[in-house]
């Protein structure tokens, strides 16, 4: 009986695992489209180390905490949201990132990071637009300022004219650094997928002693 019960919990465990792991895809930010156009929009933000597409490439989602972290956008799932710079108005959009200081419109800009001490230990540019887009994501190098333009381009999305698509609001995800306040030196939390999983191993094992 005994046996039986750690199989089954067993069984649900991986369940968990299995769920935690299945993120959404991302496409390239460089390559070849299917009609043999080739592009790349990594360069978009400067001081950036890596680039990915939310896949499907014209699917227009829009960007929400529980999309960033399901997707795991360069392997990271527990992505904080840091405010958003809206880029509607083409003068010049309202900045309500505390982190982040942007100048510039809907097509180009600047970014500054002036969030004060301790510095997050990664930080990404999320941008949205809409029809025949989806988001693209820029991972930020330890530099934390830089420029940025519009990358809703044809290639890689399946735009019309005009070939460049404006931005409609560019949103900040990080991730908090050392001596955050939260506890934990490394400033990492533990996401709620693994502390249920913990938790109800804990439970299993306690009510298998109690019976066997």
């Amino acid at each position: 009986m005994f046996h039986k019960k750690l199989v089954k919990a067993s069984a649900v465990c991986a369940i968990l695992f299995a769920t935690q792991g299945a993120y959404a895809a991302v496409e390239s930010c460089s390559g070849t489209t299917p009609g043999g156009a080739t592009y790349d929009i990594s360069g978009k933000v400067s001081n950036s180390t890596n680039c990915a597409i939310l896949s499907p490439i014209n699917a227009n989602d829009n960007d929400n905490l529980g999309l960033i972290n399901t997707t795991a956008f360069f392997g990271i799932s527990d992505w904080q949201f840091g405010g958003k710079y809206d880029n509607l108005d083409p003068s010049g959009g309202d900045d309500l990132s505390a982190l982040f200081d942007f100048t510039g419109d809907s097509m180009s800009g600047t970014y500054a990071y002036v969030g004060g001490t301790p510095l997050p230990s990664d930080v990404m540019l999320v941008f949205k637009d809409g029809a025949n887009t989806n988001l693209v994501a820029y991972l930020l190098n330890s530099t934390l300022s830089g420029t940025y333009a519009s990358p809703f381009t044809n290639p890689p999305f399946p735009l019309g004219q005009p070939s460049v698509k404006d931005i409609s609001h560019i949103s900040v995800y990080y991730r908090p650094g050392e001596d955050d306040g939260s506890g934990d030196p490394t400033g990492n939390v533990p996401e709620p997928a693994t502390l249920a999983l913990v938790g109800l191993g804990l439970l299993g094992i306690g009510k298998m002693r109690r019976k066997s």
